[in-house]
């Protein structure tokens, strides 16, 4: 309600404004002026009302079959304001979390969803002036992070994320591989600021990330340290946050060969309560789908 009041008021402002700016300024530049002055001011307060909602919609079907109209709208208002720090943010999410739903049925698919992801979330990243400057200069991520405060985790995370997510769709790629040590370094910054944010998905991503990296490379991985992150992933939210599990059974238990605890782990996800955790009941529904698959498939694994 709050909000419709603010939007209306602010129609009322803009009425005025352009009656008086009429034939001082161009008319496509006023137009774009005013456009982005009402998505930043009336709308973009709103999405995060909406992405909440969406989040705890209670079909995982009907939320995952509507998760494309909800990326094209939210598309659409981040290009009519491009420098949109909450938009920018919220469309890395929701290009992050299709993705990892429909990244098994239509791989290619997910790596389009999660470059654009990753985009959007370098984007809100370069609303830091030290940040931009360092990448428009050509400097590597890893050497930047180091310039992006707490009030910028979201996009820490939500970079990280759709970037190590389509580096593990393309890991038989050599020049894919080069770019895992910024999205690790992004992640790791996010740990640094706020190690829980989002319920611990980062460290849920390290997790993974350290179960497939060999512990002999010395680069933090093997089964040991991935079992680590994905306890101190789970501990946040006391296991409510049913993708940990997931990601643990699909990346640790299937290296590990460790069969027994794969069907525990998916069958655990299955037969948990979605809604115990207030904020991700549509990620927990899908979660509880995407386990279904993979134990469906085991034969893909073992």
């Amino acid at each position: 309600m709050q909000v419709k009041r603010r939007y209306q008021t602010f129609l009322r402002v803009l009425l005025i404004v352009s009656i008086m700016t009429t034939g001082v300024i161009g008319c496509a530049s006023f137009q774009r002026m005013t456009t982005r002055m009402g998505i930043n001011m009336g709308i973009a307060p709103a999405i995060p009302l909406m992405v909440d909602k969406l989040k705890d919609t209670k079909s995982g079907r009907l939320a995952e079959k509507g998760f494309p109209g909800q990326l094209l709208m939210i598309t659409g208002f981040v290009e009519l304001s491009p420098d949109n720090e909450q938009l920018l943010n919220e469309a890395a999410f929701l290009y992050c979390s299709y993705g990892i739903f429909i990244e098994d049925k239509e791989p290619e698919f997910a790596k389009e969803l999660y470059e654009i992801g990753r985009d959007y979330g370098l984007r809100a990243l370069q609303q830091n002036s030290a940040f931009k400057k360092g990448l428009d200069k050509g400097e590597k991520i890893c050497n930047l992070v180091k310039h992006i405060g707490k009030k910028r985790v979201a996009a820490l995370v939500w970079a990280g994320l759709n970037s190590g997510l389509w580096i593990v769709l393309n890991m038989d790629d050599p020049a894919a591989l080069m770019g895992m040590a910024d999205t690790i370094a992004l992640i790791k910054r996010s740990l640094e600021l706020d190690p829980n944010y989002y319920y611990g998905a980062g460290k849920m991503f390290l997790g993974a990330y350290y179960s497939m990296i060999p512990e002999y490379l010395g680069l933090g991985g093997g089964p040991e340290n991935a079992e680590k992150m994905f306890d101190e992933a789970r501990a946040v939210e006391n296991g409510n946050f049913l993708l940990v599990d997931v990601l643990q059974a699909r990346y640790l238990e299937t290296i590990t060969e460790d069969e027994d605890s794969f069907d525990a782990l998916l069958n655990g996800v299955i037969e948990a309560d979605a809604s115990a955790l207030k904020g991700v009941r549509l990620i927990n529904e899908l979660a509880k789908r995407k386990a279904a698959f993979y134990l469906e498939n085991k034969d893909m694994f073992f």
